[in-house]
């Protein structure tokens, strides 16, 4: 199975226990005096559905607030800006184009403004802004302004804040999707190190930091020791959370990715029909994650049989998320693929050209998920000219 950075990536961003405590800072009304509809409780309850992996339910409930607390507060009231950050955190961790980076870059210029540079809710927000960048393939540029937002949350706030290692989780993930591979190992050994110190060996930052360098151990061929990394991660998270938390879910899918590199296909493969089972169970068979883990499941089956999964999957995603939504044009990558590999040349060229047009339009032509749609059209175009 493929190890999908992307994607492993965007499931890494968002710590819910950051954007708790960043909505739940500087509280000016009591909860007499303000209304139900833009409180705090209306806020925890969104936080609650995301936690639960009902991720559509909660951006709908965080767009309500936005609009509740705009109408009632003023777009520029802080509640309403740290609401609207919440808001675009999770959407970024979803799903992540040029406009959403744009929108994320007018969002955090607000907060500057309103709130300060160095307010810790701007701050907060401003790593996940910077996320963007690399999501869309500006690796580079993420790096440097990472770097800086580092410095400046370490003197503000103390090197061992939770925000500050959140920052520095992030710029780990940049340093991966840069493939600066050594470096973000170190970091992430080094944040393994300070959250089993400063809180627990099942704190959230010490399970997060423990994955995220499992991830970075699989891009650098070190299978076995990221398999032993996720086995934990996965015991401690089923502990934790209980064996359907998307956090577990999450860990098992990572696991499978490392089994699968180490040729034990029928345990990865074990592994990710359990995960898109439970999924397609709890969050139903048209839920974005369900239809991730459908498409992740395939990718270890048998030729035929995952060209016949992709194509079910893709019908749904088209219909759900849209033809240009990112796992969409994962899928449709995949099935390109499948059918490749089947010699069916003239179908697979249809849809990698699909890929690469949707890629290039959402992305932009230097990502690398652009380059690997281009190249796979280039490579079945070739093919294509010989039968």
């Amino acid at each position: 199975m493929k190890l999908l950075l992307s994607a492993l990536l965007l499931l890494a961003t968002f710590s819910p226990d950051m954007a708790a405590a960043a909505e739940g800072k500087d509280k000016t009304k009591t909860a007499a005096e303000t209304p139900p509809g833009i409180s705090q409780k209306a806020c925890d309850a969104a936080l609650a559905l995301r936690d639960a992996g009902r991720h559509s339910e909660a951006e709908q409930a965080l767009r309500s607030l936005v609009a509740a607390r705009t109408q009632a507060l003023g777009a520029e009231a802080p509640e309403t800006l740290k609401a609207a950050a919440l808001l675009m955190a999770m959407e970024l961790a979803r799903h992540t184009d040029a406009a959403a980076e744009a929108r994320s870059s007018a969002l955090l210029l607000t907060m500057q403004r309103v709130l300060g540079v160095e307010n810790r809710d701007t701050l907060h927000f401003q790593r996940h802004a910077l996320f963007a960048k690399s999501a869309l393939g500006r690796p580079a540029e993420a790096e440097g302004q990472y770097r800086r937002l580092i410095r400046t949350d370490e003197r503000v706030l103390g090197p061992e804040d939770e925000e500050t290692l959140s920052a520095r989780t992030m710029f780990g993930l940049v340093l991966m999707n840069a493939s600066k591979l050594e470096e973000a190992e170190k970091e992430f050994r080094q944040l393994l190190s300070i959250s089993g110190r400063v809180s627990s060996a099942e704190a959230t930052g010490t399970l997060q930091a423990r994955h995220n360098l499992a991830l970075v151990l699989m891009l650098q061929e070190n299978y076995a020791e990221a398999e032993t990394l996720l086995r934990a991660d996965v015991a401690a998270c089923t502990r934790l959370h209980g064996p359907e938390h998307p956090d577990t879910l999450n860990g098992r899918n990572s696991l499978a990715a490392a089994l699968s590199k180490q040729k034990k296909q029928t345990e990865a493969e074990k592994e990710l029909r359990s995960v898109a089972a439970i999924r397609m169970r709890v969050l139903g068979p048209e839920h974005p994650d369900t239809l991730m883990s459908r498409a992740n499941w395939a990718g270890e089956l048998p030729v035929q049989k995952a060209e016949q999964e992709l194509r079910t999957v893709l019908a749904i995603d088209e219909r759900v998320l849209g033809p240009e939504d990112r796992e969409t044009l994962r899928c449709r990558f995949d099935l390109a693929l499948r059918l490749a590999i089947q010699h069916q040349y003239p179908e697979a060229l249809t849809h990698a050209h699909r890929a690469l047009e949707g890629r290039t339009k959402t992305l932009g032509k230097d990502h690398p998920d652009t380059q690997d749609a281009q190249k796979l059209v280039n490579e079945l175009t070739k093919a294509a000219s010989k039968t």
